[in-house]
């Protein structure tokens, strides 16, 4: 096999898992030709590495560990049917990759997968207690620092994960973003900020790429509508494996660092429901209202503009504008819609953060659920006007038929948890878990397809257990006798799977 050769191959390689060392290339170049030996040794490669560093193909991007990164004159050599099969292949790699599911490795290995995100937070936001008032100063975005992922060629080939030892690039392919904007042939970053020539080289793939998932979203999105529980449907917008894991990049390695308000407590690290219920436990007067049609009715100019608001660069914030969006809007399933929609309403959380404090009313917001309380009906009330008002110049409508206030003798309800006294679950909830432990506790052949959904039930319904206070009658002794008789049934039948004979309950 000629050098010619070998070169395409290596770079294809070297496109495909990098940063990579000679090493990390060889082995996956046998891998994927099922080669017992190595196809290209290290030494060649070495060799090919040395001499597209001088011709500016390649950059060594951690001299300890010799990793290589391809600049974008390395990635422009690729031609159009190397470059599809390098940006396929990558993006399904990464996309394993942040899962923590990119490889098992083999036993005697010196280092182990564990089961953890693959997605690393340096010494994340932890709160010990959610406030309970509304006066609490804004806090730091979902990750209170960056993200980074683990190196692709090293989880690939030794297993690796999040907690284990070794660099973690800033920019994925690249330790910085100025690295980035070298690798891209200029000297510093653009006053205006990186574009996707620079997005492009920091996730490994080609700008061609980039420019479909803006051009032509409707080739990376499915459709599918789910039931509601008022009879109606929702519109799920999903995308597909090459537009979510580019949207997973933006998310943990640029949008990291937007801040959210700290009355936003959905898609937020420790906060949950049962915290966004207890601030309005024990008041008097407790109003809920609903945004229609949530995240199709943020668009894309609006988040281009507040996160240019928010630091970022104007093209940047453009850029993850339109990646971000689809037929206007944010849709429904994509992973950063979430996040951008708290980054959008900060300017409408603070407003309204300082209005309820200056009238003596709780306020939070649950994703497009937003509740306020208090002692004085008039204050709740001027709380939901003034709400009303500002979301109106967001073009973003209140559901007037989701709008109610609850009066001290009705039973108050902040997303589905009642407040009268303390947080806990309806009573509708409370009663159907106990109904279907007691029955998988007599009849647990009947639930065991149904095992993951009953501890997730069970888990949510004791979240909300005080230390002495049992839930509806659910204490921690019921529930976990329950599912311990269920979990021994369901062992049972796996380790009886290959039999006719159905279990014995024990």
């Amino acid at each position: 096999m000629g050098l010619t050769t070998n070169s395409r191959i290596v770079r294809l390689a070297l496109g495909c898992i990098q940063p990579a060392d000679p090493e990390a290339v060889s082995s996956f170049l046998s891998k994927a030709f099922k080669y017992e030996a190595e196809l290209i040794p290290e030494e060649s490669i070495q060799e090919i590495f040395d001499q597209w560093s001088a011709d500016g193909e390649v950059v060594c991007v951690h001299k300890k560990t010799n990793l290589y990164s391809l600049t974008r004159l390395g990635d422009s050599r690729l031609n159009r049917e190397e470059r599809r099969l390098r940006d396929r292949t990558r993006l399904f790699l990464l996309k394993e990759l942040r899962s923590a599911k990119l490889h098992l490795p083999e036993a005697g290995e010196p280092e182990k997968a564990d089961a953890s995100s693959a997605v690393i937070v340096d010494q994340p936001l932890q709160e010990d207690e959610r406030p309970t008032g509304a006066a609490r100063p804004p806090r730091v975005a979902r990750r209170a620092a960056r993200a980074c992922w683990p190196l692709l060629a090293k989880q690939l080939f030794v297993g690796s994960s999040s907690r284990a030892s070794g660099p973690f690039f800033r920019f994925l392919s690249f330790p910085t973003i100025k690295a980035c904007a070298q690798a891209n042939g200029l000297a510093e970053i653009q006053k205006d900020g990186i574009d996707i020539s620079e997005i492009s080289l920091a996730i490994g793939i080609s700008p061609q790429l980039i420019g479909l998932l803006i051009h032509k979203p409707e080739r990376h999105y499915r459709t599918f509508e789910i039931p509601k529980a008022n009879g109606k449907v929702r519109v799920i917008q999903s995308p597909r494996t090459m537009m979510k894991v580019v949207q997973y990049f933006l998310l943990d390695y640029l949008l990291y660092k937007i801040p959210v308000h700290i009355s936003a407590t959905a898609y937020s690290r420790g906060c949950t429901i049962r915290a966004n219920a207890e601030v309005h436990v024990g008041k008097k007067y407790v109003a809920n209202i609903d945004i229609e049609n949530f995240f199709p009715s943020i668009k894309w100019q609006l988040v281009h503009k507040v996160l240019a608001m928010g630091g970022l660069e104007d093209k940047t914030a453009y850029l993850i504008s339109k990646i971000t969006s689809y037929q206007g809007g944010l849709p429904q399933g994509a992973p950063t819609s979430a996040h951008l929609s708290n980054v959008v309403l900060y300017p409408f959380d603070k407003e309204m953060f300082v209005f309820c404090e200056s009238v003596g009313v709780g306020y939070t917001r649950y994703a497009d659920d937003i509740t306020f309380s208090g002692d004085d009906i008039d204050a709740v009330r001027s709380a939901v006007e003034k709400a009303t008002q500002l979301l109106a110049f967001l073009k973003l409508e209140i559901n007037k038929d989701k709008t109610r206030v609850f009066g001290p003798s009705s039973r108050q309800v902040v997303t589905g948890v009642v407040v009268n006294e303390w947080a806990q679950p309806s009573r509708e909830k409370r009663r159907k878990l106990r109904a279907e432990l007691h029955q998988a506790k007599k009849n647990p052949e009947k639930y065991a397809s149904r095992v993951d959904e009953i501890r997730g039930m069970s888990a949510y319904m004791l979240s909300f257990a005080g230390e002495n206070r049992p839930v509806g009658g659910l204490s921690h002794s019921y529930v976990e006798s329950s599912l311990a008789r269920l979990t021994s049934y369901v062992n049972a039948m796996k380790e009886q799977e290959s039999s006719t004979v159905p279990p014995s309950v024990p």
